[in-house]
């Protein structure tokens, strides 16, 4: 997956033909608002025999200026976002975020038909959470970490509610906030779902892991602590001057289970099974071999001071 990071990625998915939406929108428009506005728009008392309306009131603008800057900011913001988390949970985002706005819109009984912003904001929030240091070019031209941008930007929703609230009245002013806020909180819940969904996975597989490396540890142990008497006993044998029966039987065992690339210790810290440490190596085969080598002459344990 591209990363989040990567502002104009992918080239393919649901971005671009969102954008589309917009331009194509936005030529129906300037060739008859008034036709497109009612037909598109969202309008409460029409809603269910144009539920349309719930998703094209997002493609509407009233000039060049907020068709350009809409559909920048889509472009920019969701390609990222679309790169991020996949075509698949980035179009429920964008669901979430549109109908945020519809819904509450309807519930308000406030019309919907230009400039909502809704969903670019929620992606600007978004992403400024995930990517916090990442910095855009204002007018561009000056670097402005996208952390900024987003305070300011939650700023000025703060205003455009106090100003909508006193100017158009609770609706239109709810409308905006509860539109741009849906997108987020839900980016909020999955992102801490997930979250802590793969700290469970991780803690699991290392568990598992752990479990494991446990249990082949003590069947080390075990077939070590079974195999270090018979090489003490031929040795023991071997030093007597007494060619011992099937010496080379366990010689060729051994050479058999020696791992290779294992980082063993100096002949003189081979322990046998003396202590716990020995027993559980890897390399103990090949320092079993070593010993009936005669390196060590003899194993010596130290006893620990009181």
């Amino acid at each position: 997956m591209t990363s989040g990071r990567d502002l104009f990625a992918p080239k393919l998915g649901l971005t671009l033909p969102l954008c589309g939406f917009h331009f194509v929108f936005f030529f129906l428009y300037v060739s008859d608002p008034k036709k497109v506005a009612s037909l598109f728009g969202f309008w409460p008392q029409q809603a269910l025999t144009q539920p349309w309306g719930f998703l094209t009131f997002q493609f509407l603008h009233s000039g060049p200026m907020s068709l350009f800057f809409g559909a920048f900011a889509l472009y920019i913001l969701g390609s990222a976002l679309e790169a991020e988390w996949g075509t698949a949970e980035y179009t429920v985002f964008w669901l979430v975020a549109t109908l945020g706005g519809s819904l509450s819109a309807w519930m308000l009984g406030t019309p919907l038909v230009s400039d909502p912003f809704v969903v670019p904001i929620s992606m600007l929030f978004a992403y400024a959470f995930l990517f916090p240091e990442v910095s855009f070019l204002v007018f561009f031209v000056i670097p402005v970490k996208v952390k900024w941008i987003a305070l300011f930007s939650a700023g000025v929703l703060v205003l455009a509610f106090f100003r909508d609230l006193f100017s158009f009245g609770a609706g239109p002013a709810f409308v905006r906030v509860v539109g741009a806020g849906a997108g987020f909180l839900y980016f909020w819940i999955r992102h801490h779902g997930r979250f802590r969904a793969r700290k469970a996975a991780r803690e699991a597989i290392v568990a598992v892991k752990t479990a494991g490396a446990v249990r082949q540890d003590e069947a080390l142990e075990k077939r070590n602590r079974e195999l270090f008497p018979r090489v003490e006993a031929q040795r023991a044998t071997e030093r007597s001057g007494v060619e011992p029966p099937g010496g080379e039987g366990l010689r060729t065992e051994l050479t058999g289970l020696v791992v290779p690339g294992v980082n063993i210790c100096k002949p003189v810290d081979f322990k046998g099974d003396k202590d716990g440490v020995c027993v559980k190596c890897e390399g103990f085969a090949e320092c079993s071999l070593r010993y009936l080598a005669g390196e060590p002459a003899e194993i010596v344990v130290k006893k620990r001071e009181p």
